[in-house]
């Protein structure tokens, strides 16, 4: 697998390997905003990129789905009362 990171204004890593740029941008395919940095998402690394925020909001989403798909119920922390 393939993972290549852009950074704005100062270029991009690709398997380690450094590409120094001073006009390089970072786009978020995902979001469509110019950002500070993104990551590949597949496992060429040719894009989609995606930025910190998207990628936190789908890990967010991961952990929300497997706790409501779990078996069982109840609240994570124990009975709320009021």
């Amino acid at each position: 697998m393939t993972i290549e990171v852009r950074v704005s204004g100062r270029g991009s890593v690709r398997d380690g390997q450094k590409k120094v740029e001073t006009r390089a941008l970072a786009h978020c395919d995902l979001c469509a905003s110019d950002v500070d940095v993104v990551v590949s998402v597949t496992p060429d690394a040719n894009g989609p990129f995606a930025c910190k925020s998207c990628m936190r909001m789908r890990l967010e989403a991961i952990t929300v789905a497997v706790y409501e798909l779990r078996e069982g119920s109840g609240l994570p922390w124990g009975k709320v009362s009021g």
